[in-house]
Order: C-alpha cells, then sequence, then structure tokens
C-alpha cells in the first residue's frame, strides 16, 4: 500500500463521518508510515491558511490505515499512535 492510497482511504473514512472534510474545510495533511500500518493526519484548512492556532483542531488523533487492508480506525490523541499500533498488532493483519 502507497503512501497516495492510505490518504484516499483514510479521506473516505472521515468523509463518510466527518462533514468537515467533504466540504473541504478539513485537510489530509500527511501520512506516516509504520511497520504494519499508516497513520494518517488531518488538520482544518483555516489553520493550514492562517497558521493561528485558535483555527486549529485540537484532540484528534489520526487515521490508522492497516496495510494488510484491514479496516481503517481513529487513533486516540492522547496515546502516541505507535503504542496504538502496537495493541492492535493482531487485527491489522
Amino acid at each position: 500500500m502507497t503512501d497516495e492510497e492510505a490518504r484516499g482511504i483514510a479521506f473516505a473514512l472521515l468523509a463518510d463521518r466527518i462533514g468537515e472534510i467533504r466540504t473541504g474545510e478539513w485537510v489530509i495533511t500527511g501520512a506516516r508510515g509504520h511497520e504494519t500500518a499508516w497513520s494518517v493526519s488531518y488538520q482544518s484548512r483555516a489553520f493550514i491558511e492562517s497558521g493561528r492556532v485558535s483555527d486549529a483542531l485540537a484532540g484528534n488523533g489520526p487515521v490508522v490505515v492497516p496495510k494488510s487492508g484491514a479496516d481503517p480506525w481513529l487513533a486516540w490523541s492522547g496515546r502516541p499512535v505507535e503504542e496504538q499500533i502496537a495493541e492492535h498488532r493482531l487485527t491489522l493483519r
């Protein structure tokens, strides 16, 4: 699975759950590869354009996209995503 494919899967999950993704108010900002999954981050377009902290999303964990093709899921923001991926290792295959 490529970075681009992981971003597309994350976008589809978020668009299904969050209207701001569909309208372009929130955007995918990056994808980071891990051994068994990608973590895909997103942020408000207003923050990307203005840089003002008051425009930023807070408390939003990344979307985890398993490289195996298993269902993607939203990680918590309060714990390192690497730990969360390691805990889900068996379900990521």
